[in-house]
């Protein structure tokens, strides 16, 4: 079977892309253990959530060339695309569902969509000829992307979450963008450090990424014991 995998680029790319992402969700998902969100929402929230990374590779293709010269602005204007075009996601799909009933929910669909973003995203990574043409260079990028991208579109997700659950009622549209600021300035400070391309702010952003993981859990682990009450992005 595991010769199987690693001999079909395809099946080997979805085992190291999505496997990863899976695990997180389910880790993630067990926030909500107590009142978990219906199935049907959170499947169609992970799929249209990786559906979208097709925008995102269009709409970063189309911009791109305005910026071949500014290499910060091209990383900032390319991560504001990603977590636009989740918050859109879950504003369409859950936002103003029923079951967005709890302070928790909105970080919890959120999360479900960027990780539904990440693993296709990854398995589009795992894809590349560079890649896949190499086993252990397929699972470091797997591996990588587990412990840093992936993570990544998590938190900044979750940052826009927890921003709309702390906002009175009538103003949780306000929350959604200013969460939206903190998730985009999190991704660019992200790719930024990446694009250096030395050990120091590898580690550096990994790390900052972690310590931003713990206090993400930490303040969804407080918004899970918070009783139900609407947050859905409606006008009180």
């Amino acid at each position: 079977m595991a010769e199987t995998i690693t001999n079909s680029p395809i099946l080997f790319a979805l085992a190291t892309g999505l496997l990863p992402t899976l695990f997180w969700l389910y880790f993630w998902l067990r926030i909500d253990r107590d009142r978990p969100e219906p199935f049907g929402l959170l499947f169609l929230c992970f799929i249209v959530g990786a559906a979208s990374v097709f925008f995102a590779t269009t709409l970063q293709k189309t911009v791109g060339g305005f910026f071949a010269s500014d290499t910060t602005t091209r990383v900032a204007v390319f991560a504001g695309i990603e977590e636009v075009l989740k918050l859109l996601v879950f504003a369409f799909i859950a936002a103003k569902s029923d079951y967005n009933d709890e302070p928790l929910d909105p970080a919890i669909y959120l999360i479900t969509v960027a990780l539904g973003f990440a693993a296709l995203e990854n398995i589009f990574y795992v894809m590349q000829p560079s890649v896949h043409s190499s086993v252990t260079a397929g699972l470091l990028t797997g591996g990588f992307r587990f412990f840093g991208s992936t993570l990544l579109h998590t938190i900044a997700s979750s940052f826009v979450g927890i921003f709309i659950a702390l906002s009175p009622r009538g103003f949780r549209g306000l929350g959604a963008i200013l969460g939206l600021g903190g998730a985009i300035f999190l991704h660019t400070a992200f790719n930024f450090f990446i694009l250096k391309n030395d050990t120091a702010s590898f580690l550096q952003i990994y790390g900052y990424l972690w310590v931003a993981a713990i206090i993400s859990l930490l303040i969804l682990e407080k918004l899970r014991r918070l009783p139900p009450q609407s947050t859905a992005l409606k006008p009180v």
